[in-house]
């Protein structure tokens, strides 16, 4: 009898090892989720050429889930005292790479790019994806763009006496506990591509980046509803996820 105990005890551990090997396997990661990234004067010829590409890291990919963000998404060009402009954008394929594209014609000084999208169902959940570029090249300018009116989650830019501030909004409401990252292209992993570092929003949803150099950093984070149901396209849905993106490019003016 005790071997019999012994042996449905080790099939039932086994079994639940097998479980937690399917579960991990299954769930999807945040560190290999896609991210939603506007990029403007994207081939650095002062043209106004505008990238979307949504892939992890920054950069085109294989473009396999680009559909819905072309289909759904909206662009805009923000300027410090003007009127925002829309920005049409589409599939651009180079090789074995692909990404969205459109141009905002030449622009000079600081600017604004906002992306928002409803990319629809994924796991049973209602997918968001945000994007946002600033090019400030001055402390005032960074505060007149920093805080979209287009985009429902946002991490939102302020310069303080002891450097970036960093604060993240879902709506109008600061969203504390969050995770956000911030990727440096710097420093590469054992694959090139660019690591990360993980950081929390305190409770007023902000987090001290601290004294950065001109030039041009990027941000990401996401926000999960687990209560919020209903239908998207005839398809119930449970829950909500929005990923959002951050591009600042900091003038010299920092």
């Amino acid at each position: 009898m005790s071997l019999l105990r012994t042996s449905v005890g080790n099939r039932q551990k086994c079994f639940s090892l097998i479980l937690a090997v399917v579960a991990f396997a299954c769930c999807p990661r945040i560190i290999e989720a896609h991210n939603l990234w506007i990029v403007g004067d994207a081939k650095q010829q002062n043209k106004g050429e505008v990238h979307l590409y949504f892939e992890h890291h920054v950069g085109p990919g294989d473009g396999a889930y680009l559909g819905p963000i072309e289909k759904r998404g909206k662009t805009w060009l923000k300027r410090p005292d003007k009127e925002r402009q829309s920005v049409e954008l589409q599939e651009v394929t180079e090789g074995e790479t692909k990404y969205l594209a459109g141009s905002t014609g030449t622009v000079s000084g600081s600017y604004a790019l906002d992306h928002t999208s409803l990319y629809g169902l994924y796991h049973g959940r209602l997918d968001f994806f945000h994007g946002r570029y600033i090019k400030a090249d001055t402390k005032e300018d960074l505060e007149k763009l920093a805080e979209s009116s287009d985009i429902p989650v946002q991490i939102i830019p302020s310069w303080t006496d002891k450097g970036l501030m960093l604060q993240i909004k879902y709506f109008a409401l600061p969203w504390p506990r969050t995770s956000l990252w911030m990727m440096q292209p710097e420093e590469k992993d054992e694959k090139g591509k660019m690591k990360e570092k993980e950081m929390q929003t305190n409770n007023k949803g902000e987090i001290l980046i601290g004294k950065l150099k001109p030039g041009t950093h990027y941000f990401s984070t996401r926000l999960i509803e687990n209560d919020p149901a209903g239908a998207f396209e005839n398809q119930a849905y449970k829950g909500l996820m929005h990923g959002s993106t951050l591009i600042l490019k900091l003038g010299n003016g920092f």
